[in-house]
């Protein structure tokens, strides 16, 4: 028969990453990580007297809304941390966050009379007539 692991409140804490790794994950600095965490009403756990450590599924929260890194970034970079530092909640971390990708909601394609007015936005009117030509030829054989 297995054997079952049974991992403490205190080892669950100590394999989520801090805040400050978070905010290194994200691309954040620790003041503007600090302020992601309060203006979406994120509790970290605690762990002692000075560490905070964030859940896998907060730390991809702050991602999305900071968006600095790509979510699959941040992902990977929670994931390479854990492989590394605590390899045995490795499963736990990676059922997190296939969790929280598979909460968010299908992607929706941007409109094209507002994909047209963005790339005119952005572009010179000689670059974005041939974005647009481009953009036309391949929407149309799609």
């Amino acid at each position: 028969m297995p054997a079952t692991v049974v991992h403490s409140r205190a080892d669950q804490v100590r394999s989520l990453p801090t805040l400050s790794q978070a905010a290194g994950f994200i691309g954040l600095d620790t003041g503007g990580m600090s302020r992601a965490v309060r203006a979406l009403g994120i509790e970290p756990q605690r762990w002692g007297r000075r560490d905070k450590h964030l859940e896998v599924a907060q730390v991809l929260q702050i991602a999305r809304v900071a968006q600095r890194a790509s979510l699959e970034e941040v992902a990977g970079s929670i994931l390479e941390w854990t492989e590394q530092n605590h390899p045995d909640a490795l499963k736990q971390t990676t059922a997190e966050i296939d969790a929280f990708f598979a909460e968010l909601p299908p992607p929706t394609a941007t409109p094209a009379d507002e994909f047209v007015a963005e790339i005119r936005a952005a572009l010179p009117p000689q670059w974005a007539d041939k974005a647009e030509e481009i953009w036309r030829a391949h929407a149309g054989s799609v």
